[in-house]
């Protein structure tokens, strides 16, 4: 409706924001098994899943440049890179400086290593539209997830006061550590 009023009207589709202040920060899921100072990472389909994330700064920066060049039309918005959750891990993990034990496993091993972005196929969105505009992304998903990273830090060391809104049942599944130590147990 809002394409067909004639007013100049952009629709943004962002793929998964990431960001300080994120409604579901799913790097979570590796923020917390570094400061649980887990020894390895597990990652249902050899970490080979691809969601596009979306950084808030590069929103912002795509906001900045639809305003500048009014029109009807629907972009997407993603970061100009696509990282699979194994290379997500890693930077994550550099980024604390951790090292764990990458247990990457196959596909159909159970609930054993969910994370956020297990796809069965990549779901990579088309930036194009946006390029083609004069979109300039601010970084690449490691060169603006650092303020993410530092923000669930933050809230994990203020005495669990903000965690609150962070580690809900959405990641419960994602931290069995039990089944992971007994999974190590077995193959050690």
């Amino acid at each position: 409706m809002l394409l067909d009023s004639g007013h100049p009207v952009t629709v943004l589709r962002p793929s998964k924001i990431h960001g300080p202040g994120a409604r579901l920060p799913r790097e979570w899921v590796f923020v917390r098994r570094v400061l649980d100072r887990r020894p390895a990472v597990f990652l249902a389909n050899r970490g080979a899943g691809i969601d596009h994330p979306t950084a808030a700064a590069n929103m912002a920066a795509l906001i900045e440049t639809v305003a500048a060049n009014p029109g009807g039309r629907i972009l997407n918005s993603a970061d100009p890179d696509a990282p699979s959750a194994l290379e997500i891990s890693r930077t994550i993990a550099q980024r604390l400086d951790h090292v764990w034990r990458e247990v990457l496993l196959d596909e159909g091993a159970g609930p054993l290593g969910a994370h956020p972005w297990d796809t069965r196929y990549p779901i990579v969105l088309d930036t194009t539209a946006s390029l083609e505009l004069g979109y300039e992304p601010a970084g690449s998903y490691a060169e603006t997830i650092g303020d993410e990273i530092d923000w669930l830090v933050a809230a994990a060391s203020e005495g669990g006061n903000g965690l609150s809104r962070i580690d809900h049942g959405y990641f419960e599944p994602m931290f069995d550590y039990e089944a992971e130590d007994r999974y190590l147990a077995a193959r050690a």
